[in-house]
């Protein structure tokens, strides 16, 4: 999976539309598009606002990369994505679903 196909897999997750986000990130619709296409790379900054926008950790947009630079194979580091994807979705339900702390009954 490419970082543009990337993006778009957690743009889309988090119920995000292009316009919306190009709008909170000062960009226009063009540019996301450009991304999630692969006809444009992000800059480092970029991400970080964007990984702030959809409240991910800026490493989610890597998880799916093919680069394996000391030889080890690729599936050992697709299970490792896999486990780093569940503990992250375990995290985001687990913070969308706070209401704040819970009172005490009196």
């Amino acid at each position: 999976m490419t970082l543009g196909q990337t993006i778009r897999l957690i743009r889309s997750s988090a119920g995000v539309k292009q316009q919306e986000l190009a709008t909170r990130l000062g960009v226009s619709k063009n540019y996301i598009s450009l991304l999630e296409s692969g006809k444009r790379e992000p800059s480092i900054s970029f991400l970080r606002r964007l990984s702030g926008e959809l409240e991910v950790p800026m490493g989610m947009f890597f998880l799916w990369q093919e680069f394996d630079p000391q030889g080890r194979s690729v599936a050992n580091l697709g299970k490792l994505r896999d486990v780093v994807v569940r503990l992250e979705a375990m995290q985001l339900v687990a913070t969308r679903g706070r209401r704040g702390p819970r009172r005490k009954a009196e």
